[in-house]
């Protein structure tokens, strides 16, 4: 039944919406005392029975309800702010308002085992509004455990958040005596005095006539708050789902590493042994992404990889365990019988969904975990933080919001670029927090559909080179103090003194601010009457015959011919100081400096700094040549200008070409996942596993924008509206670059968001441009940005 009340308001209340603390202040001068200790009286109901027995006037005159229990199914409807215009709820140690509607929310336990203070703080302001949005104006906490003291810490700290709102229940009196000397015992002691409505009944004349032998002003505040918040507007009855952010950070951060001793967990073997029901549960298929996995009895039995229990009560007697490292994980409650059996584990206060994915990242070292043992047990064991490796770990796309719909229209535009011939197909990959939640081959090499795209399919990346490789090395001989950005090149290449460069600085350069023309077409000066540089032929007959062979190197005197090409190409006019201009001949130039700096190959250098200490095998120039098999690359355009065959397995660059495959500007070929290992590691401040390939700072210095009327900085393109670079969600502080393949890189710090597209769109003619034209590296890299924005954020 739904009681329906009409509230009578006394002389001093406030008739508008809301109440300023200036009119709080106003109200409370002239309240009566009587008034001001009937604001901290609470009328202590149990169901909508005991609200049937109050009067209007008794509900109006006081401080309000209190709610001796959370909502029930239908209680929100009953105990509305239509009719009651404060309310007070008590919490148990579940600390959810309304347990039957919100499932998801951790418990006092969860909570108590987290020690990330900042994660805490997010969730009390979460469950405040949480609260709010229920027309609760004050949530009572539960008492203490005394057998439990970190469960008592926490109840502390959530009412030190927010004291007026969290009510230590301590603070609410419980006295049914009408003695004067008991009256002004509870306003001394407690801020709140709780009575039932007969309790009320009985006591009101009393408080009447002893009202004004109570000393007020130690409740002055909360005489005001109470008065402010019965005109307090209730929260967007909207935002009561756990964002999965904080869900996924909750799950994580109460996630309990235990070991007998350091050095178990993160596990470091490529096979797990792992006894479980479930074979191909969530957690086992996430275990699969790290190590080769064995779930089979007689697999386990004659294996010696470490055996991982899946939350069961297993006899261990049943396996051969001698010698073997034994890892437990599940809930607290189950792995207790394991004491001193195992040699460590991964343990939980609840189960959670989230679990299946969280705990192998942590047990494989993709991610830390650092939650504190909320009793006592497993005393033999040290209960240490562990920290991640910073390697990308692996997720559902749900995870983060991509759900079945988003993929869905992910799968809509990409089959919109395929069936337009747009691209034959493309990889598209996405880091959310530091875990792969997407990494995904769609279509084919070519639209003849033989050939499908896979995980491991190399495109071409194009100028998306400039950022993945050139820019890396300058980032490192910047770190090294072996180059300066505000020098003119001339230092570092003596041989442009003497030409219309010698000024333009490295930082000019990498901010395509050097005033370069944006192209200049140098592979025509190695035809000569329909015929190619002797170079391009093995042998006399093969030049005889122009049979080509384009895995050949140039020759130091064609390698000269080219260096000074680039030094005699024209500027572009200004008057002064020359303006934003995008250009592949700055970072060739960059190229050049590089290899003269570091007095090796730009191609060594980065292998040796950076594509072979984070393990990529799949990002490489001149990917034939390192037995990489042509049909594990997507070809790109038929060139008739040039080489007259289709490019497969080559640079598309023709300017890249002529320098061998290698350039400074294009020729890097690599697959989504050993791209958006790069892209990750930028994005943790130059540091990947536990190799710190650059430093924090230099991240930052160069990406920062050096010149007016330039949006980019230094190699990194940013967010513009006008060239369209990026989702029109991503944050102003985001950064990537494109390539002229079809290509896209982009790194957004605010969403923790890595997004990498790859696409051979120039197959098999280069001026296709119906990529960029429907817009579909954007409009895909858009639904992500709003499936994180609708369903992880908020």
């Amino acid at each position: 039944m739904i009681i329906f009340i009409a509230i009578f308001l006394p002389h001093w209340v406030w008739a508008g919406p809301t109440l300023s603390n200036k009119k709080a202040d106003s109200l409370y001068l002239t309240m009566t005392p009587e008034e001001k200790a009937r604001q901290l009286i609470w009328i202590m109901v149990d169901g909508n029975q005991d609200l049937a027995e109050l009067s209007p006037n008794s509900i109006s005159e006081n401080g309000g309800i209190y709610l001796t229990r959370p909502f029930g199914a239908f209680d929100e409807y009953i105990f509305n702010r239509d009719f009651i215009p404060s309310l007070s709820l008590q919490l148990d140690h579940r600390l959810n308002p309304s347990p039957e509607e919100l499932d998801n929310l951790p418990t006092l336990h969860t909570l108590a085992s987290i020690g990330n203070e900042e994660i805490l703080l997010e969730y009390f302001s979460f469950l405040k509004n949480l609260c709010k949005s229920y027309g609760v104006n004050r949530a009572v906490l539960p008492d203490g455990n005394e057998t439990n003291p970190r469960e008592a810490e926490l109840i502390d700290l959530i009412h030190s958040f927010d004291p007026f709102f969290f009510i230590a229940k301590s603070d609410i009196s419980l006295s049914r005596s009408k003695k004067k000397k008991h009256i002004r015992k509870v306003f001394d002691e407690h801020s709140f005095w709780a009575m039932s409505p007969s309790t009320l009944v009985d006591l009101e004349s009393s408080i009447q006539k002893h009202a004004r032998r109570i000393e007020f002003s130690g409740h002055q505040i909360d005489i005001k708050n109470a008065l402010m918040q019965k005109y307090a507007p209730a929260s967007d009855i909207h935002k009561r789902k756990l964002p999965n952010k904080l869900a996924v950070a909750i799950s994580r951060e109460s996630i309990i590493p235990i070991q007998k001793q350091a050095g178990v967990l993160p596990l470091k073997y490529d096979t797990i042994c792992l006894i479980t029901l479930r074979p191909f549960s969530p957690m086992a298929q996430m275990l699969e992404k790290y190590a080769y996995l064995i779930t089979s009895k007689d697999g386990i039995q004659n294996s010696q990889a470490p055996i991982v229990i899946d939350n069961l009560d297993v006899d261990l007697k049943d396996y051969n365990t001698a010698n073997r490292c034994i890892i437990f994980m599940g809930e607290l409650s189950q792995g207790l019988q394991y004491d001193q059996q195992i040699d460590g584990a991964l343990l939980t206060s609840t189960y959670n969904s989230m679990y299946e994915y969280e705990l192998p990242q942590i047990l494989m070292g993709a991610a830390g975990a650092s939650g504190t043992m909320p009793t006592a047990a497993f005393n033999n064991y040290y209960n240490r933080p562990l920290l991640g490796t910073g390697r990308l770990g692996y997720a559902p796309a749900e995870m983060v919001g991509l759900d079945q719909e988003s993929k869905e229209r992910i799968q809509e535009i990409i089959n919109e670029a395929i069936n337009t011939g747009s691209t034959p197909g493309c990889q598209v990959a996405v880091a959310v927090d530091g875990t792969i939640v997407m990494e995904e081959g769609f279509g084919y090499l070519t639209y003849d559909s033989l050939i499908p795209t896979s995980n491991s399919t190399l495109y071409d990346l194009a100028s998306v080179t400039k950022v993945s490789a050139t820019l890396l090395a300058v980032m490192k001989l910047y770190e090294q103090g072996k180059i300066q950005l505000d020098e003119s090149i001339s230092r570092y290449l003596p041989e442009y003194e003497a030409t219309n460069k010698a000024s333009i600085t490295l930082r000019q350069l990498l901010s395509h601010n050097a005033g370069l023309v944006s192209y200049v077409p140098f592979w025509k000066k190695t035809i000569g009457a329909d015929r190619l540089e002797p170079f391009y032929y093995e042998d006399e007959e093969a030049e005889k015959n122009d049979t080509r062979s384009y895995g050949l190197k140039p020759t130091p005197a064609l390698m000269d011919s080219l260096k000074n090409w680039i030094r005699l190409s024209p500027l572009t006019r200004f008057d002064s100081i020359p303006s934003y201009r995008y250009s592949d001949i700055g970072f060739m130039m960059l190229h050049q400096v590089v290899e003269a700096v570091a007095q090796q190959p730009m191609e060594t250098f980065l292998d040796e700094h950076f594509y072979i200490p984070l393990g990529l095998n799949r990002l490489t120039f001149s990917p034939m040549e390192k037995n990489i098999d042509r049909y594990e690359i997507a070809p790109t355009e038929y060139d008739y200008y040039f080489r007259n065959e289709q490019v497969w397995g080559q640079v598309h660059d023709r300017n890249a070409a002529i320098f061998g495959g290698v350039a400074g500007h294009a020729g890097l070929f690599s697959n989504a996942h050993d791209l958006i290992i790069i892209m990750q590691m930028i994005a943790q401040g130059g540091r990947y596993g536990d190799k710190q390939v650059l430093l924090p700072e230099t991240i930052d210095y160069f990406n920062q924008k050096y010149f007016e009327g330039n949006r980019r900085a230094l190699g990194w393109d940013k967010k513009s509206y006008f060239s369209k670079n990026a989702s029109q969600n991503a944050s102003i502080n985001s950064f990537g670059h494109t390539g002229f393949t079809g290509t896209l890189v982009w790194i957004d710090p605010e969403f923790d968001l890595v997004f990498v597209f790859l696409s051979n769109r120039i197959y098999p003619d280069a001026n296709n441009y119906k990529l960029i034209r429907n817009d579909i590296r954007r409009r895909v890299q858009d639904v992500v940005y709003e499936a994180i924005l609708s369903k992880w954020i908020n």
